[in-house]
């Protein structure tokens, strides 16, 4: 009887010890379960909060590239200053052959710009520029450092809508060379120079609030700044040009006429 009493108790207790091993398995096992389950909730929170922020990532991409061009598709180029009347326009374009060239297109405010008419005088405003001001204002000492930079130059010259087409064509030819001059003598004679006649403005504004053309025959020189080996520059700053929203397009205008400038 004794023995059975303590056979009795040792066999519960070894029940007991093999309840606790099993409990305590069950619970190594919740515990690791539960570890596991959080570590891979975890990673798919993780996972998700990644291709949510890519996503976001992609949307203001699109969004800052959306806001850089107008309803028509024309791209809007940010433009930095020399000075406060000099605006400069970073481009890039290719060539038919796919070979790539920098530039800075050099623009002068609007309230400079060609003389209707004239092939040889700027004015500012209304006020005609004396060779004093051209040297002071136009050829500021930026301009001639922000060009004494470039690898090759090129003035362009441009007409205003008002006028027969050949005539316009011909003084915009006369007003690339003039500039050629005045830069050739402003910076290092070495620079490679051509000039770039695009014509007469062939776009007119019926909407436009006022008959001042003076925006269509601005002041405009170009830095050539990086140009892949054999690069034709003109194709490839033709398009560069192209399709932009607050530069003279080629399409603008009647002729894209580029020339070596002699003299």
């Amino acid at each position: 009887m004794v023995q059975f009493e303590d056979d009795t108790r040792h066999s519960r207790t070894g029940v007991f010890a093999r309840g606790e091993r099993i409990n305590n398995r069950a619970g190594w096992f919740d515990w690791l379960y539960r570890l596991m389950g959080a570590r891979h909730e975890a990673l798919i929170g993780t996972l998700a909060l990644l291709f949510t922020a890519g996503v976001s990532g992609l949307v203001i991409k699109d969004a800052l590239l959306a806001g850089s061009k107008d309803k028509s598709g024309l791209r809007r180029i940010i433009a930095k200053k020399w000075n406060e009347r000099t605006m400069v326009f970073p481009i890039e374009g290719t060539d038919s052959a796919g070979r790539s060239a920098l530039f800075d297109v050099v623009v002068l405010t609007k309230n400079y710009g060609w003389i209707k008419g004239s092939t040889t005088e700027l004015e500012r405003g209304d006020t005609k520029l004396t060779a004093e001001d051209v040297e002071n204002e136009v050829l500021a000492p930026q301009l001639r450092e922000g060009l004494g930079s470039a690898k090759e130059l090129i003035a362009v010259g441009l007409a205003s809508q008002e006028g027969q087409s050949e005539n316009e064509i011909q003084r915009g030819g006369l007003r690339a060379n003039r500039i050629a001059e005045w830069v050739r003598a402003a910076v290092d004679p070495s620079i490679p120079m051509s000039t770039l006649n695009l014509g007469q403005y062939s776009e007119p504004c019926d909407d436009c609030e006022t008959a001042d053309t003076s925006w269509q025959r601005p002041f405009i020189v170009i830095a050539v700044r990086q140009a892949s080996a054999g690069t034709n520059i003109g194709e490839a700053l033709q398009n560069a040009m192209s399709d932009k929203e607050n530069l003279p397009s080629p399409s603008r205008y009647s002729t894209f006429a580029l020339a070596k400038y002699q003299k």
